[in-house]
């Protein structure tokens, strides 16, 4: 991701904007530079983000904004967890995010990351069958997609990342759409040899999606045209 910092100077009555306007496309255009959308942060709370009521997918049973943990800036997601491996309903938890279908998402090809954490037991207490992490997402009929699962690692921040259309999920509906997606989630669950109950919070941080380079070649094709445009208009 990339960062860019505009200054309005004057040179010659021509404000150097324009100059800037024309660098930064040229690189976009040239090296298909990726720019990332942080979607949630949890800076402001928990920003529509709930936990998963489902019969069997308890093991999360609150969610709020944290400031024990944090990826970035000051807070975090909490998740309070109760994982028990082999229990038809606390074998595993989510928490997760549903968006009215006037925001639905088109993450097709598009990489979602997100930045999850859990302290000390929460991996379980067999080395070789460790809990872990998905991804996963649902669009507009509630048909689902999960992604690779990744082993738990105490007390580190991991982040898991999914672009949807290229990663090959775990689990996916029949006919998924990757181009009306309602719902983000991360959801933990206990390894299929996993033992030791783990009570205690779990957190989530910086939500992220970044478009492919493609996207980035259509601004800086609009940034040429709209410098082309003003350059016409003051002629």
């Amino acid at each position: 991701m990339v960062k860019i910092n505009l200054k309005l100077q004057k040179e010659g009555g021509e404000t150097i904007m324009m100059k800037y306007l024309v660098a930064i496309a040229a690189m976009l255009l040239v090296s298909g530079t990726s720019f990332g959308a942080t979607l949630y942060d949890f800076e402001t709370g928990t920003e529509g983000w709930t936990f998963q009521t489902y019969a069997d997918s308890q093991a999360i049973s609150t969610a709020s904004q944290s400031t024990d943990q944090a990826l970035t800036g000051s807070n975090s997601l909490a998740g309070t967890t109760h994982l028990v491996p082999g229990d038809v309903n606390f074998s595993k938890g989510e928490l997760l995010v549903t968006r009215t279908q006037a925001n639905k998402l088109n993450l097709e090809g598009l990489t979602a990351t997100v930045g999850v954490f859990g302290p000390t037991g929460a991996a379980g207490t067999n080395p070789s069958s460790s809990n872990g992490w998905q991804m996963f997402f649902k669009d507009v009929n509630y048909k689902s997609w999960y992604g690779p699962w990744q082993n738990l690692v105490e007390n580190n921040w991991t982040t898991l990342s999914s672009t949807l259309g290229t990663t090959t999920p775990d689990f996916v509906d029949a006919g998924f759409d990757a181009t009306q997606i309602v719902t983000l989630g991360v959801k933990i669950g206990t390894g299929g040899s996993a033992t030791g109950v783990y009570d205690g919070p779990v957190y989530v941080d910086d939500y992220t999606v970044v478009p492919e380079p493609a996207s980035m070649l259509l601004l800086g094709s609009g940034l040429i045209g709209i410098f082309g445009f003003a350059r016409k208009k003051k002629a």
